[in-house]
This record gives structure tokens, sequence and C-alpha cells, in this order.
């Protein structure tokens, strides 16, 4: 499985924290989870979020020093 984020779409480097994570086989699957999640329909969640994929290297303090 792959981590995925989610984020705002056209957010500033400052606020480009991710503002969830999930474990997915596709990001089309994870697009899926979050667009249910904000209840909202396929399209609408694609004008307010967009999904990215989470390497390994871009793994902060908040994923403890592994």
């Amino acid at each position: 499985m792959t981590k995925y984020g989610l984020y705002y779409k056209g957010a500033t480097e400052i606020a480009s924290q991710h503002i969830n994570l999930i474990d997915m086989p596709t990001a089309e699957h994870a697009e899926a989870y979050f667009a249910g999640v904000k209840r909202l329909d396929l399209e609408r969640f694609r004008k307010l979020f967009v999904v990215k994929e989470i390497s390994e290297n871009q793994k902060t303090l908040l994923y403890g020093n592994k």
C-alpha cells in the first residue's frame, strides 16, 4: 500500500501541510475515500482538494525518526 495525503488545492507553501493521510492501493482509491469523508461528489471535491502520494523522503518529525 502507498500513503496518500489530502491537501487544499492551490495552497501556498506555508499552508501546504497535508490535512489527512491514508494508506490505499491507488490514488483513485484515496481520492474516492477522501471525497466520501468530506461528503462531496468527485467533481466538487477536485475543485477544493488534491490528493498526492507521500514518498518516503517526505517524512517529517510528525512521522518519527524512521
